[in-house]
């Protein structure tokens, strides 16, 4: 059944999706309190608030993007309109996507005047001109320069405005149409709040980097130090334009197969459906990450001491690996230990592990951080022996071996 996009309730539609956000808003109270008690916390700029404040912002978004996908999936599905990949690809590029840009530049805008972020940071990183960037005002009109590096104004609402307003169809996500096989791709870099974004780069050096005859290549060094200096919100912008993206790539990646499941149930054929792994309890959780980060660890180690690579060489090779983005929320001093592999001492992982898993501001022991990799491992021998078992029976079963242990060693 042919469809008009503008022949679509969307007001209708609208009104259904803030009601499935409406009845999710109970479940999410101990989330908002939390967001709110974090929200007066920004602007001291400690790390683990920040990190916080951005996975509680991250799961808003991405629910709502799904309730936007859902809403306007079932009225597609409901009015029969076909070939339902198409419609579903519709929904995404017409609903879901612009959803995102809307949703997104709120939340950066919204963050941003928190953090208090200062009208020079702005300049410098994004090559946004404010306030400070003008010079010698006369009844209006004044000399576009480089920014105060001593003023510390924060940012106005319309600068602010400005730093949301980089994200865009083009930086977020590039759609190819549907009749050319609908597929979806992106710029190179982590988006225009990262440091290896072009566009970002360009206008920074254009405003700031040029006028003082620096070259490009030259100031995208200084630019990497101010954007490190401004951490954890640097990250934090950096983490949100990602969260938009991955998930727009998700739901992107789900449309063959949720079209093609929809077709066959209307064939009335049977359809079996694999679930997805269900997620690990906390504990081992924990234990998975660390063990996988302390592998990437000794693959640094290894390539470092055995291959004889630099640390800019390991980089550009391993540029996946998941420990680079997590140690920038390390103290300068730790950075820079970790920057150079050949003063590692035995235990360093575990080690910068604690650090990475501080609470309060306080390291975890070495020990924490190997009981909770044992555990693991011995987990993943125990669902070899268990396949068809659930997680928690072996969480269960450790704990009562460690209370027998303890009641033993007691006596």
């Amino acid at each position: 059944m042919p469809i008009h996009w503008d022949e679509i309730p969307h007001d209708e539609i609208r009104l259904n999706i803030y009601a499935r956000l409406s009845h999710n808003a109970a479940t999410r109270s101990a989330a908002d309190s939390l967001r709110h008690i974090l929200q007066r916390k920004l602007h001291l700029l400690r790390a683990q608030d920040h990190r916080r404040f951005i996975e509680l912002e991250a799961s808003r978004l991405v629910e709502h993007l799904r309730c936007t996908r859902d809403a306007y999936q079932e009225f597609v599905n409901r009015h029969n309109c076909s070939p339902v990949l198409e419609a579903h690809w519709v929904v995404l590029r017409c609903a879901v996507f612009p959803t995102a840009i809307a949703l997104l530049r709120r939340q950066v805008i919204e963050y941003a005047r928190l953090t208090r972020i200062r009208e020079r940071y702005l300049s410098i990183l994004f090559g946004i001109p404010t306030r400070t960037c003008y010079k010698n005002i006369d009844e209006g009109v004044g000399l576009l320069c480089p920014p105060d590096l001593k003023d510390d104004t924060p940012a106005t609402d319309i600068e602010l405005q400005s730093l949301g307003e980089l994200i865009d169809e083009d930086s977020l996500l590039i759609f190819r149409d549907i009749r050319d096989g609908g597929s979806v791709s992106q710029l190179h870099g982590g988006g225009p709040f990262s440091t290896d974004d072009r566009r970002s780069l360009e206008k920074s050096w254009s405003l700031c980097g040029l006028p003082a005859r620096t070259t490009l290549i030259q100031w995208m060094h200084i630019r990497d130090k101010f954007w490190h200096l401004c951490l954890p919100w640097t990250d934090g912008l950096v983490s949100f334009f990602a969260c938009a993206q991955e998930e727009l790539f998700s739901q992107w990646r789900g449309l063959p197969a949720d079209s093609l499941a929809h077709e066959m149930a209307m064939k009335q054929l049977k359809w079996v459906v694999v679930p997805t792994e269900p997620r690990l309890p906390l504990p081992l959780e924990r234990g998975r990450d660390c063990e996988e980060l302390a592998e990437e660890i000794a693959t640094i180690r290894h390539k470092r001491i055995r291959g004889a690579l630099t640390i800019d060489e390991i980089q550009a090779e391993c540029s996946s690996l998941k420990i680079w983005k997590r140690v920038e929320i390390l103290c300068s001093e730790d950075k820079d230990t970790f920057l150079h592999p050949g003063t590692w001492g035995p235990g360093y992982a575990n080690l910068l592990l604690g650090k990475l898993y501080a609470d309060n501001r306080r390291n975890l022991a070495a020990g924490t951080i190997n009981n909770w990799r044992k555990d693991y491992r011995a987990y993943l021998k125990w669902k070899e022996q268990n396949p068809t078992k659930d997680a928690r029976e072996f969480i269960r079963e450790l704990e009562q071996r460690k209370r027998s242990y303890r009641k033993n060693h007691a006596r």
